[in-house]
């Protein structure tokens, strides 16, 4: 049997320690998450989308600038709605005239085999 060194106990404790250290840390941070943001991490949070958006050209430093930010979504929507149907209702007629064209050839073609 091997003989057992002076560094096998210090090893255990060592790891003991970092284990009981995590578990510490671990549960300070779920506690922390538990608890929820303070009003000045919210308003951190509040100016850095702000910032953010505005990088993306999206302004809301006021309620006047939400308010045509909404009436500018709600455009675009209405856009994309009214290019949708349009582009239906042109799909819809290219299937009506291919649907007459071919009924249009059967009876081409009957016409042509009764004569």
């Amino acid at each position: 049997m091997a003989p057992v060194s002076d560094d096998i106990p210090k090893r255990l404790s060592l790891v003991e320690r970092d284990t009981r250290d995590h578990a510490k840390s671990l549960s300070a941070l779920v506690e922390s998450v538990q608890k929820g943001f303070t009003t000045a991490q919210l308003e951190q949070l509040r100016v850095l989308f702000r910032e953010e958006l505005a990088d993306a050209g999206l302004r809301i430093d006021g309620p006047e600038h939400v308010d045509d930010a909404r009436r500018d979504f709600m455009f675009l929507r209405s856009l994309r709605q009214a290019l949708n149907g349009t582009a239906s209702k042109i799909g819809w007629f290219f299937i009506a005239a291919i649907l007459a064209a071919i009924v249009w050839l059967v009876n081409a073609g009957l016409n042509s085999w009764k004569g």
